[in-house]
């Protein structure tokens, strides 16, 4: 019976959507994909943060000294610091607010609109043994649109990891852990989609001087349960993001991340290309305000889910660690 009522949550929803628009071509919404475009919105994609990485020894809070005549004799000089304290929750929101040229991410048929919306939530992190963190994390968005609120809709998260730091290999992070997503309709009521997946990566920071640094990720998602069958897939991705330092407090970024997507039940694979460009301002390290743009363009083998797009937009986000 929940699949069969999500099934119809989901028929009446793209219903609403064709409605709403005015175009059969938004028939091909996808539900699952829906956070694709709020997504985007992050300056700088992070796969995992919190207390964690502050154990890196080598986190972009450690400043570089100042340079000095003697740079060329002696090199750059880091200032060590004193391990910070275990932090082991955390509590974050953010706020922004985007302009997009195609708000339902079709092929034909596009359509701009503006779209805000917000996030809650909270995290635990604690320290298993020297190396090891657990995590867990859960997180409520919802996303509104101006013209067509045939899109809106909300989006919770639930996710327990490991998180292992291994020292032979830079301080490499990986992890391993399960989500839950759900997603619904504009009511928090109406559901859309259920999922549980598996996920697996691994990430790096390398800080090249006190300026410049470069943040790798690589993760995995498989999804383990999902309440309708079309939407059961695989998910690879790796992310490359640069960020420089134009101020202590104020920097710019540019970041690329590849995602390559093999449904299950269904001939599809679909290869998502989203490229982005930010500048981040934090008068305080638990506050941020920032300018991002990215494009997205996704390639499938069925051509009716190739789209591209391009956001613009600001946002304002607040993290606490105690």
């Amino acid at each position: 019976m929940v699949v069969l009522s999500s099934k119809r949550a989901l028929a009446n929803w793209i219903v609403s959507v064709i409605a709403g628009l005015g175009s059969v071509a938004f028939a091909q919404q996808d539900p699952s994909r829906l956070t694709e475009s709020a997504t985007s919105t992050s300056p700088l994609p992070t796969l995992r943060e919190g207390a964690a990485l502050d154990q890196l020894g080598l986190e972009e809070e450690n400043a570089f000294a100042p340079p000095t005549m003697g740079d060329d004799d002696i090199g750059q000089q880091l200032i060590l610091k004193e391990t910070p304290r275990d932090r082991w929750f955390r509590a974050y929101a953010d706020t922004f607010a985007f302009w997009t040229t195609n708000a339902a991410n079709v092929s034909a048929g596009e359509q701009e609109d503006w779209y805000w919306g917000g996030r809650l939530g909270a995290g635990y992190q604690p320290r298993l043994t020297n190396r090891l963190f657990a995590d867990i994390d859960l997180g409520q968005q919802f996303v509104r649109y101006d013209k067509f609120d045939a899109l809106d809709f909300e989006n919770l998260e639930a996710s327990a990891s490991l998180i292992y730091i291994e020292p032979k290999l830079a301080s490499t992070l990986f992890f391993l852990g399960v989500q839950y997503q759900r997603i619904t309709s504009d009511t928090f009521g109406d559901e859309l989609y259920n999922s549980y997946s598996l996920r697996a990566g691994a990430q790096k920071v390398f800080l090249l001087n006190r300026r410049n640094s470069i943040h790798l990720s690589l993760m995995a998602d498989w999804d383990l349960d999902t309440d309708v069958d079309q939407l059961y897939r695989d998910e690879y991705l790796a992310d490359v993001a640069w960020r420089y330092k134009l101020m202590r407090d104020l920097s710019v970024g540019l970041s690329y991340r590849a995602t390559w997507l093999d449904y299950r039940e269904v001939d599809r694979q679909d290869w998502l290309h989203l490229a982005g460009v930010s500048i981040s301002y934090q008068p305080r390290p638990w506050l941020e305000v920032y300018l991002a743009g990215s494009y997205a363009l996704n390639r499938s083998n069925i051509e009716v889910f190739g789209y591209e797009t391009s956001t613009v937009g600001l946002g304002l986000g607040v993290k606490l660690k105690f």
